[in-house]
C-alpha cells in the first residue's frame, strides 16, 4: 500500500523544518514566527546603525578630502541598502504568516485568553463588592459596610456567577469531547503542545482541525495536545456541536 504524505509530515520525516514553522501547533507556531520577526527587526536595526555610521564618515570625507575618498563608501552603502530591503521583505513574509495564524486562533487559545481577561476584569470590579462579603466574618469590615455591600450585591446575580466561573475556570478549560479518533501512525510529539501517540491508539477529539493541519486530542484528564490531522482517522459525534 502506498501512502501519500502531506508536506509537513514529509518535512518531519526528512528532518527539515519548514520556514513558516507549519510543523508546529498554532500557539507554538505563533511564538516562533514572532521570535523570527523580532530577530529580523534587530538585524535591520544593526544595518541601519551601520548605514548611519558610514553616512557620517562620508560627510567627514566630503568636508576633509585628505582623510579619504567619499566615493569609497558608496559601494558599502549600496550593499547595506540592499540588505535592509531583503530583511524588510522577510519581515513582511513572516508577518503575513503570523497574521494567518492569529486569524485562525481566536476560536481557541485567544478565546481562553480573552475570557480569562474579562473574568479578571470582572472579578476585580466585583471583588470590591464580593470581597467584603467574604472577609466580613473576620471582622475586617463594619456591619454598616457589610449591609451596604449586601444591598449592592444582591440585586446583581452576575458577581456570584463570575466568581464561580473563576473558580471553575480550570475545569472550563477542559474542552468537551466532540468525537474519537484512531492513530494511523505513531507520532513522537516532541514539540511543545503536542502529544505522543502509538499506532492504533484510540483517543478523544476535543478540537477539530482549524485548517492548520493539527487536531487537538485527549488521552485522559491529564494528557491532551495536538497531533497531525493526517496521522489520525477522526470520528466526530453528529450531535456533539448541538449539546
Amino acid at each position: 500500500m502506498q501512502i501519500t504524505l502531506n508536506s509537513h509530515v514529509r518535512n518531519l520525516i526528512e528532518g527539515s523544518v519548514p520556514e513558516d514553522f507549519s510543523h508546529l501547533p498554532p500557539e507554538q507556531r505563533r511564538k516562533k514566527l514572532q521570535g523570527k520577526i523580532d530577530e529580523l527587526s534587530k538585524d535591520i536595526q544593526k544595518e541601519m546603525d551601520q548605514r548611519d555610521a558610514l553616512t557620517k564618515m562620508k560627510d567627514v570625507y566630503i568636508k576633509n578630502p585628505q582623510m579619504g575618498d567619499p566615493a569609497s563608501v558608496d559601494p558599502r552603502l549600496t550593499e547595506i541598502g540592499q540588505n535592509i530591503e531583503k530583511l524588510q521583505s522577510e519581515v513582511q513574509k513572516f508577518e503575513g504568516w503570523l497574521a494567518e495564524v492569529e486569524e485562525r486562533m481566536p476560536s481557541k487559545s485567544d478565546s481562553h485568553r480573552k475570557s480569562g481577561l474579562y473574568e479578571t476584569q470582572n472579578s476585580t470590579t466585583v471583588s470590591n463588592n464580593c470581597a467584603q462579603d467574604r472577609e466580613s466574618p473576620d471582622g475586617s469590615y463594619t456591619e454598616e459596610q457589610n449591609s451596604e455591600v449586601q444591598v449592592k450585591a444582591q440585586p446583581i446575580p452576575t458577581p456570584t456567577t463570575t466568581t464561580e466561573f473563576d473558580d471553575e475556570f480550570d475545569d472550563e478549560e477542559v474542552l468537551p469531547t466532540i468525537g474519537t479518533c484512531k492513530a494511523l501512525y505513531p507520532f513522537e510529539g516532541h514539540n511543545e503542545g503536542t502529544i505522543s501517540v502509538a499506532e492504533g491508539e484510540l483517543l478523544y477529539v476535543i478540537e477539530e482541525d482549524k485548517g492548520d493541519g493539527w487536531t487537538r486530542v485527549r488521552r485522559n484528564e491529564d494528557e491532551e495536545g495536538y497531533v497531525p490531522t493526517s496521522y489520525v482517522e477522526v470520528f466526530l459525534e453528529t450531535n456533539a456541536k448541538d449539546s
